[in-house]
């Protein structure tokens, strides 16, 4: 039982187990998560959750040296990130999710660099940081328009 709790968990909700691009279905099951959330994403709260879901993720991560295709909560985690401080409008979901997908598919420098720390940390630094990455854009294209 505990091992298939683990493997539903860093396969966020089995997603990684869907053919073709299976961190595009966690990313996507992400904004379906927080488009029904009753929690305010602008409040200084919601860190908290998050930072235990990410610490979990590497946790359940840990024995692993590389970045299976099957793992996908870390770009859940990516996405949540990515929507910090936003209002979960299907405008801003949207927005974030093709910007969090461009940067984590491209993983311009410093991401990168974050995917290269050891096991679990890696697998999750490098989503986080490219979350924050299309958080920062996010806000950026809200101040332009």
């Amino acid at each position: 039982m505990k091992n298939r709790l683990l493997v539903g968990f860093v396969t966020c909700a089995y997603t990684g187990y869907l053919p073709y691009a299976p961190g595009t279905w966690a990313s996507l099951l992400g904004c379906a998560l927080l488009y029904i959330s009753p929690f305010p994403l602008q409040h200084p709260l919601v860190v908290a959750p998050l930072a235990a879901i990410a610490v979990l993720a590497i946790n359940g991560l840990r024995l692993t040296e590389r970045d299976p295709g099957y793992v996908t909560i870390d770009e859940l985690v990516g996405m949540f990130v990515s929507m910090m401080g936003h209002q979960a409008s299907f405008s801003n979901l949207l927005k974030s999710f093709i910007l969090f997908r461009l940067f984590d598919i491209l993983k311009p420098y410093p991401i990168r660099r974050f995917e290269r720390l050891p096991r679990g940390y890696g697998i999750v630094a490098d989503d986080i940081v490219a979350g924050a990455f299309a958080n920062l854009a996010l806000v950026l294209l809200w101040r332009l328009w």
